[in-house]
């Protein structure tokens, strides 16, 4: 163990060097504030939201403390805003995931935006503001303009192979099970219920009837106190139907055209 070689005392404080190098302030009560080792390195005390471990003058509950290991959180009044937890998720107004999320906002949808973007280039094409990749390629993106938001999905005849037309959308169309509903939290609406769209057009429904998931049970204060089951929820995409429902229209349109050419011929024949 290293041996004392300095110790001063000055308003409360004490700073200690010792014969490794490293330097100690603590307080009065003997409690250790600040170390900064041999390697030059600068280590705080946890802190609390509270009282963080790095502030400033005159606002002493703003700030950043470490609420456990390999966390870093900051804190504005005495209140944690956001922290960047263990495994490297950014949680902004929350202390925990909701489900598998890298960045999870809470906000108070009265007052604030959930996440505001503002492109201030003034071209009146349209402009990247959000892109999505799958290990390295674009794979869509939300664009902008001077008046209007796109949401692309890929769709290039080079990424597709096996191309053929839609049969028998008619009769699809046909078994679609449009219907009203009242949400359990919120008001009424109309569309579809997942698992009976995924009977009939697949590709719109994300998600299997009934799944559920495992996640982490936390407390108030964000530590984690076991697991619990929640329900994974189904959801659609409703865009995916425009191809059936357009080969569903040109279907229709074929036999009322052969229906059209038939009375033609019938009422020609008297």
């Amino acid at each position: 163990m290293a041996s004392i070689i300095n110790s001063t005392t000055t308003a409360g404080v004490t700073v200690t060097g010792d014969n490794s190098g490293s330097l100690q302030l603590a307080t009065n009560n003997g409690t250790t504030a600040v170390t900064i080792d041999t390697s030059q390195r600068v280590a705080f005390v946890a802190g609390t939201a509270a009282l963080p471990a790095i502030t400033t003058t005159g606002d002493t509950n703003t700030g950043i403390f470490f609420p456990a290991a390999d966390t870093i959180a900051f804190t504005e009044g005495g209140v944690e805003s956001m922290r960047i937890d263990s495994s490297g998720n950014l949680l902004i107004g929350r202390t925990s995931q909701f489900g598998f999320e890298k960045v999870g906002i809470t906000y108070a949808g009265n007052s604030n935006w959930g996440l505001g973007l503002n492109d201030t280039f003034s071209n009146a094409s349209a402009n990247t503001a959000i892109q999505f990749n799958k290990n390295g390629s674009n794979v869509g993106s939300i664009t902008t303009s001077n008046s209007a938001t796109a949401y692309v999905t890929s769709s290039d005849y080079r990424l597709k192979e096996n191309i053929a037309p839609i049969i028998g959308a008619l009769a699809k169309v046909a078994a679609l099970k449009p219907v009203t509903y009242d949400w359990k939290i919120g008001g009424s609406s109309q569309g579809f219920i997942a698992h009976e769209l995924q009977e009939i057009v697949p590709d719109c429904v994300f998600g299997e009837k009934d799944a559920v998931e495992i996640v982490d049970d936390v407390d108030a204060d964000g530590k984690v106190i076991g697991t619990k089951e929640v329900p994974k929820y189904q959801g659609i995409d409703t865009s995916f139907l425009v191809a059936t429902l357009t080969a569903a229209i040109q279907e229709l349109n074929a036999k009322v055209e052969a229906q059209a050419v038939r009375i033609a011929e019938l009422e020609g024949a008297k």
